[in-house]
């Protein structure tokens, strides 16, 4: 094809530093940052030197004047990467010299009049951000698709710096909508309208929608569950100590743009508890091009969705299990990855998941003749756990059991009554323990702590993973297994997800 270069440019110096005319038509542009406020002629010396082994086919300075160092023909030394540098154009931007190397606005405003620009003497009617390397390395975009990558996925470096970074969602939005193409990334997640109260359930149906699979579906919402239980705004416990907020105040703060720290906190947010720097940045700009709160539960799933695209792996297994276990386990080692993937952790998520295939596989009122994940326990109550009198993953073997033995029942994972008619009709308050104090394994690092019996009481805080002691239980809204009050006196955690031991 034949090469042209932006009219915009205002100073051309060009480097030595290429390989000649680029193997790749262009379909990728790369912003970065120069860390350094710097002129266009400035930018040219430097390149200009053979030493520096280093050049950009454009440059952006502190004046948004833009520089030619490279021909949109040749192949420049930009990204760390020969492959990526072959397709894209790179466009280096003055930026600060520290953190997040934000750009001044006359840099932004150039930057996307410039990608305007690029796509359209290359015949492309969409700018696509895609926000994950795999995923947007693994694309191959139509004739009239041009895709935004970064330098941080080819090298160890910030690059573009975070504060471009968080925008590369909003540029792509921006260069779209003046190219008149159509802003969404291809292959969207799946969108209905959110229930006002059934969260849970919409959380179900999108992933449904998605994967396709309900072992896989139950399994991944098992690990959801025990990370954030299913609150879309759900800040890790520690960022709620450290910095005095609410998980509403929280949100509030960073759809406002008052807390800047996001990305580098190393505190877990939203239904993954994401935590990662990457992929916290990554959300940011997922729900910044959205126009929406970081903490809307559309918003996560959909970039839930877009994230799962890139861990290839792990949505294979997911949409080809045959079992809850097996989805919840890769979804723990190889997409969560807690420190703690021992086996009661396994087996906690996989019973999380069970309760949620049961209720939406098999209905509320018909449990699994079989698990594949958990048990089916025989007890007098559920919060007596001394009282077991087995453990099954056959209904009906559980069910001889609670007849063998009288006013004993059977409950499933999630500590529900099932059996006999009576216990699953008619739900019985647990009882306080009459052999208080004893202690409790948690296994989750967010189970919440609440001023009082119930979830009708404000949280407090969380446990995180340990072992408490327990000094009364008493039934209240919220809980089969009962609400027991910490010896702390922190308040009362639900016992649902907590096993005594």
């Amino acid at each position: 094809m034949a090469y042209t270069n932006s009219p915009m440019v205002a100073y051309t110096k060009l480097s030595p530093n290429h390989s000649g005319q680029r193997t790749h038509s262009i379909d990728r542009i790369t912003p970065h940052c120069v860390v350094g406020q710097c002129s266009a002629e400035g930018l040219g010396d430097w390149f200009a030197r053979s030493s520096t082994q280093a050049s950009s086919n454009y440059g952006i300075d502190k004046d948004g004047r833009v520089g030619l160092y490279v021909e949109e023909k040749n192949r420049s030394w930009c990204s760390s990467s020969n492959a990526n540098d072959q397709r894209a154009i790179t466009i280096e931007c003055a930026s600060d010299t520290s953190e997040p190397y934000a750009f001044r606005d006359v840099v932004y405003q150039t930057l996307i009049k410039l990608c305007v620009d690029i796509c359209k003497r290359n015949g492309k009617k969409k700018l696509l951000w895609m926000a994950d390397k795999d995923r947007t390395l693994n694309y191959s975009p139509a004739a009239d698709e041009m895709i935004l990558t970064v330098h941080r996925w080819f090298a160890n470096k910030s690059c573009p710096g975070n504060w471009m970074f968080a925008r590369m969602g909003d540029l792509a939005s921006k260069v779209t909508a003046q190219l008149g193409g159509n802003a969404s990334a291809p292959t969207p997640a799946p969108t209905v309208s959110v229930p006002e109260t059934d969260g849970e359930k919409y959380i179900w149906d999108t992933l449904m929608g998605f994967i396709k699979n309900p072992y896989g579906v139950a399994g991944l919402m098992g690990n959801l569950c025990a990370e954030s239980g299913l609150k879309a705004n759900n800040l890790q416990n520690n960022g709620n100590n450290a910095l005095g907020m609410t998980d509403e105040q929280f949100t509030a703060a960073m759809d406002a743009g008052t807390y800047a720290n996001f990305v580098h906190d190393g505190y877990g947010y939203g239904l993954a508890q994401w935590t990662f720097h990457t992929r916290k940045a990554a959300l940011l700009a997922y729900a910044q091009n959205k126009g929406t709160s970081i903490g809307d539960l559309q918003t996560q799933l959909g970039f839930l969705c877009q994230e799962l695209e890139g861990y290839a792996t792990v949505l294979a297994a997911l949409k080809s299990a045959t079992s809850i276990r097996a989805a919840s386990d890769i979804v723990l080692t190889q997409f969560e990855r807690p420190a703690d993937q021992g086996e009661a952790v396994q087996e906690q998520r996989a019973a999380f998941g069970q309760i949620y295939y049961n209720r939406y596989v098999n209905g509320s009122e018909s449990p699994a003749e079989k698990l594949t994940s958990g048990y089916y326990r025989v007890r007098k109550s559920w919060a007596d756990s001394k009282s077991q009198v087995g453990a099954y993953r056959i209904l009906s073997n559980a069910k001889k059991a609670a007849d063998a033995n009288p006013g004993f029942s059977v409950f499933d994972p999630g500590g529900k009554a099932i059996y006999p008619a009576a216990a699953a009709s008619t739900p019985v308050a647990p009882e306080p323990a009459k052999d208080t104090p004893f202690l409790v394994r948690v296994q989750i690092s967010n189970l919440n702590i609440r001023t009082g019996p119930g979830t009708n009481y404000p949280r407090t805080g969380f446990t995180g993973v340990g072992t408490f002691t327990i000094l009364e239980v008493r039934s209240g809204q919220g809980s089969t297994a009962g609400w027991g009050r910490l010896k702390s006196g922190a308040g009362w955690i639900s016992l649902d997800f907590a096993t005594r031991i």
